[in-house]
């Protein structure tokens, strides 16, 4: 009787965790699309627009929190520190490779290369935090990489792709995959309730964000350019202040190596569908397409076999 009641409560944490895993995804493609409509539409400086949205995402997520009951008394140095070090990674220097990448090589190449992630995720979980291999984890992570690969080869023949484009959004990747483990590993020693510890790496991101802005800009220009982002990054900085709450619970309830090869799948196909529908033209064709039902396949593997 023991044991069933455990098994059911495992089933109902992976299970609950694949769905949060999957509505992050989601709202991460969201913030990816519509991010690439308000670059072009405003023309702002890509570090400002990151700035932009993390700041509103941090207003969303401590919003959250205080609904949640969260108090500021709750936010122990013990308990927060961790998540001081994911903010400064992500959101903080990866939201600016990331926006960089997404001016250069569009929403849907950005993150299909995120489809990296996986890889570099389950690696170093099992380097770090000990999490074993299994066949259908490696087997669907690898066929997430190969639909990064596809698409990366794609913008070696295509002159309206840039390299440097996708070189940044895969290292934004390698950054996203840090975030991952130490996500996992971090979360599972705090007491913090994820939509706290979401607001918490949120505004220590935008703290990373608005120095960089600022000493890379005149305060003028600073203010101007964010002033102007306004109030297109309102839709993508609340996609990411709902997203990183849903990602951090996800993490508290599976491993990495579950978590991480589902959300790159769901982000994937997500800013792939939603690019198709809301930009069109060069976000689209044979082999982009191609690269997201291998990319869907992989996560699709994990989520089924976990």
């Amino acid at each position: 009787m023991h044991s069933a009641l455990v098994d059911t409560r495992a089933t109902d944490r992976n299970s609950m965790s694949i769905a949060l895993t999957c509505l992050a995804g989601t709202l991460f493609a969201v913030n990816a699309t519509f991010t690439r409509l308000a670059l072009d539409r405003t023309r702002v400086r890509t570090d400002v627009a990151a700035a932009a949205t993390v700041m509103t995402a941090a207003t969303v997520a401590s919003v959250i929190a205080i609904i949640g009951g969260v108090r500021l008394s709750d936010l122990s140095w013990a308990d927060s520190q961790g998540f001081f070090v994911i903010g400064a990674i992500v959101p903080g220097v990866g939201q600016l490779t990331f926006y960089a990448a997404i001016r250069m090589a569009g929403p849907s190449r950005s993150a299909i290369m995120l489809g990296t992630v996986p890889v570099w995720s389950v690696v170093l979980a099992a380097i770090f935090l000990n999490e074993h291999w299994s066949t259908s984890v490696v087997a669907g992570t690898l066929l997430a990489v190969v639909g990064s690969v596809l698409l990366a080869t794609e913008g070696i023949t295509k002159a309206s792709v840039s390299r440097l484009g996708l070189a940044l959004a895969a290292l934004t990747a390698l950054q996203f995959a840090i975030r991952d483990v130490l996500a996992r590993s971090v979360t599972q020693g705090s007491n913090l309730d994820s939509s706290a510890a979401a607001a918490v790496t949120l505004w220590v991101g935008a703290v990373v964000l608005i120095g960089v802005g600022v000493g890379t800009a005149k305060p003028r220009e600073f203010s101007e350019n964010l002033r102007r982002s306004m109030p297109a990054m309102l839709i993508p900085g609340i996609a990411v202040g709902l997203a990183m709450p849903a990602l951090l619970a996800a993490f508290e309830r599976s491993r990495v190596g579950v978590v991480s090869p589902l959300l790159g799948a769901t982000q994937t196909v997500g800013a792939v569908l939603l690019s198709g529908l809301l930009i069109g033209g060069t976000e689209i064709n044979r082999r982009v397409v191609l690269a997201v039902i291998v990319t869907l396949a992989g996560g699709t593997l994990i989520g089924v076999t976990r």
